[in-house]
């Protein structure tokens, strides 16, 4: 009997119908892969997109918190602590007592929050702020929110003002002191308080006025506060590089000199004898520090008619001394000007935060200063000098 083999690896190798089944199978399992894949690739790059932009819309949102609380604090008429606007305040571990600034009050998904911190002072006075604004988009999904940080710092400039200018023979921001035999002709004005104690002094052709009290055996008159300009000392400095002399650190003037043009010194001045005379002729000092006149030795600042610029002598710091000072223009100090001895500063105009005189002194505005815009001089603001996300 003969029997039958019978090959069952030919018959599966040949069996088309299985094989068929089996392409197909993989065929749409791969297909089936490729499209969950792409769906996958797809959502994810919805959710990406939807990511980016929701970052870039916080982004500007952080942008716009830092512009817009730079123009509140220099500039808007609703600050009424200026300059030295600061939010928040913190407590003594650290942390914030009150709200940021924001706008979340016009949009509640998609706002801003400023923090605004002191980080530098010197003598007391702010000379760096930080702003740290944060951008904030917060929707129903985490795909659609958003947070980004924008930190800045800042430090005081000048900015001019088409509106600012020296109206006063002296003026003061908060007091001024008159004693002994002082003559002025012109204005007087005090954002805070007056005081004349001497007998002879004398006010001709202009008024005496203040915002707080007045104590005089003369006359004076009640006055809302008035803008002081401030000096720009960068714009000054850089004149001073072009057409002048830049000193680096203290100077002592004890020789006969004639200074011509803007003299700029980066440190305190001391003007003393055995110097007989010191001459600006055309031009000005300004110094980052104070001015002290020690002893005897004159001061000349001297105009000619074709110089357009009215400052003379200008200060970071205080402007004292007592000798024999005879200047043009206007002498100004961002903390105190103490005049005693024989001075007479004639044309000009004396302003300061705090203003004294004493002594033989004598005081003549000049009138072609009334409404005029001095340049390289303005309102005082605080400036971007960096930035950085973080």
């Amino acid at each position: 009997m003969k029997i039958k083999h019978i090959d069952y690896k030919y018959n599966i190798m040949n069996n088309e119908k299985g094989m068929a089944l089996m392409a197909t199978l993989i065929f749409v399992f791969v297909l089936g892969s490729i499209g969950i894949a792409l769906l996958s690739m797809a959502s994810n790059d919805s959710k990406l997109s939807t990511l980016q932009r929701e970052s870039n819309r916080a982004f500007y949102l952080a942008e716009t918190g830092i512009e817009e609380a730079l123009w509140f604090m220099n500039l808007s008429p609703n600050n009424q602590d200026g300059i030295n606007w600061r939010v928040p305040e913190y407590d003594s571990d650290g942390n914030p007592t009150n709200d940021p600034f924001t706008n979340s009050d016009v949009n509640s998904t998609e706002y801003y929050e400023v923090y605004v911190d002191t980080t530098e002072i010197e003598d007391g006075k702010a000379t760096e702020i930080k702003f740290k604004s944060t951008g904030i988009v917060d929707n129903s999904s985490m795909y659609n929110d958003g947070r980004r940080t924008v930190e800045v710092r800042l430090q005081k400039g000048t900015i001019q003002n088409n509106s600012l200018s020296y109206n006063y023979a002296i003026l003061a921001d908060s007091f001024v002191n008159v004693l002994g035999s002082v003559y002025v002709n012109g204005d007087i004005h005090s954002n805070g308080d007056v005081s004349i104690s001497g007998a002879a002094f004398e006010l001709t052709n202009g008024t005496l006025s203040a915002t707080g009290d007045i104590s005089a055996h003369i006359e004076g008159i009640s006055q809302p506060a008035q803008p002081i300009p401030y000096i720009d000392f960068n714009y000054y400095y850089n004149k001073a590089n072009e057409s002048g002399t830049v000193y680096n650190g203290d100077q002592t003037f004890d020789s006969d000199r004639v200074l011509e043009g803007f003299h700029y010194i980066d440190g305190d001045l001391t003007i003393k004898p055995p110097a007989s005379e010191i001459i600006v002729n055309d031009g000005a000092i300004f110094v980052t520090g104070s001015i002290e006149f020690q002893g005897n030795t004159e001061l000349f600042v001297e105009h000619s008619d074709d110089w357009d610029n009215p400052l003379s002598l200008v200060a970071m710091g205080s402007i004292t001394g007592h000798g024999t000072v005879h200047g043009e223009g206007i002498f100004q100090s961002n903390t105190k000007i103490e005049l005693r001895g024989n001075v007479d500063v004639n044309l000009g105009a004396v302003v300061a935060p705090y203003v004294k005189v004493n002594g033989n002194v004598e005081i003549v505005y000049d009138k072609g200063l009334q409404e005029e815009i001095v340049i390289g001089t303005g309102i005082e603001v605080w400036k971007k000098v960096s930035w950085q996300e973080i």
